[in-house]
């Protein structure tokens, strides 16, 4: 099992689930910092929240008896004497494919949209709490406290998990895209 919504969810969907966090967000402060959540932004969150449903299609309310069309668009346009003779060996199979969706179960499924909820869940107390600290403290402390508990939680993580381990970018292209990635990062978080 993976931890990571994104082995078993297309991106789209895994990051519309993140829209919830805002929503969560906006009812915790309300519900614990006393700030306002007016009725507009109440219906907004039902709103927000119907469009998540409708996007994550969960099985028990979207069952039907047609096949689902394959997600990724070419998974059954290889005719069948080529899917043999292109077929992965049985130890690759247990790799997952970044852009295969189509062998997804629906426990593979559901589990990957509860990991995106924890995730939601988090993103939403992390909202809360900025919001709860306020101008008692300089963005760049929220920063640097989330820089150092990153590294503190991926470090323990990559020993806990099985298959995880360090690695370092293989060449320049992917230097520059994980500096890119650390400075988009920074000035998110500090935006925040």
């Amino acid at each position: 099992m993976g931890a990571d919504s994104l082995q078993y969810l297309p991106i789209s969907e895994s990051t519309v689930l993140t829209f919830l966090a805002p929503s969560l967000a906006c009812w915790a402060c309300s519900f614990l910092i006393n700030e306002p959540f007016t009725r507009m932004e109440q219906v907004a969150a039902l709103i927000s929240l119907f469009g998540v449903v409708l996007i994550a299609r969960p099985t028990s309310l979207f069952s039907s008896t047609s096949p689902v069309p394959p997600a990724s668009g070419d998974g059954d346009m290889l005719p069948s004497a080529l899917n043999t003779t292109l077929a992965a060996p049985a130890a690759a199979a247990t790799i997952p494919d970044a852009g295969n969706y189509d062998n997804v179960t629906p426990q593979q499924r559901a589990m990957a949209v509860g990991i995106a909820m924890v995730g939601v869940l988090g993103a939403a107390s992390a909202y809360t709490t900025i919001r709860w600290i306020g101008k008692r403290a300089h963005a760049l402390i929220t920063v640097n406290y989330f820089a150092s508990w990153c590294t503190i939680v991926s470090i323990v993580m990559m020993f806990a998990l099985p298959g995880v381990g360090f690695l370092l970018p293989a060449n320049p292209r992917e230097w520059c895209l994980l500096f890119f990635l650390g400075i988009c990062g920074f000035v998110m978080v500090s935006m925040l």
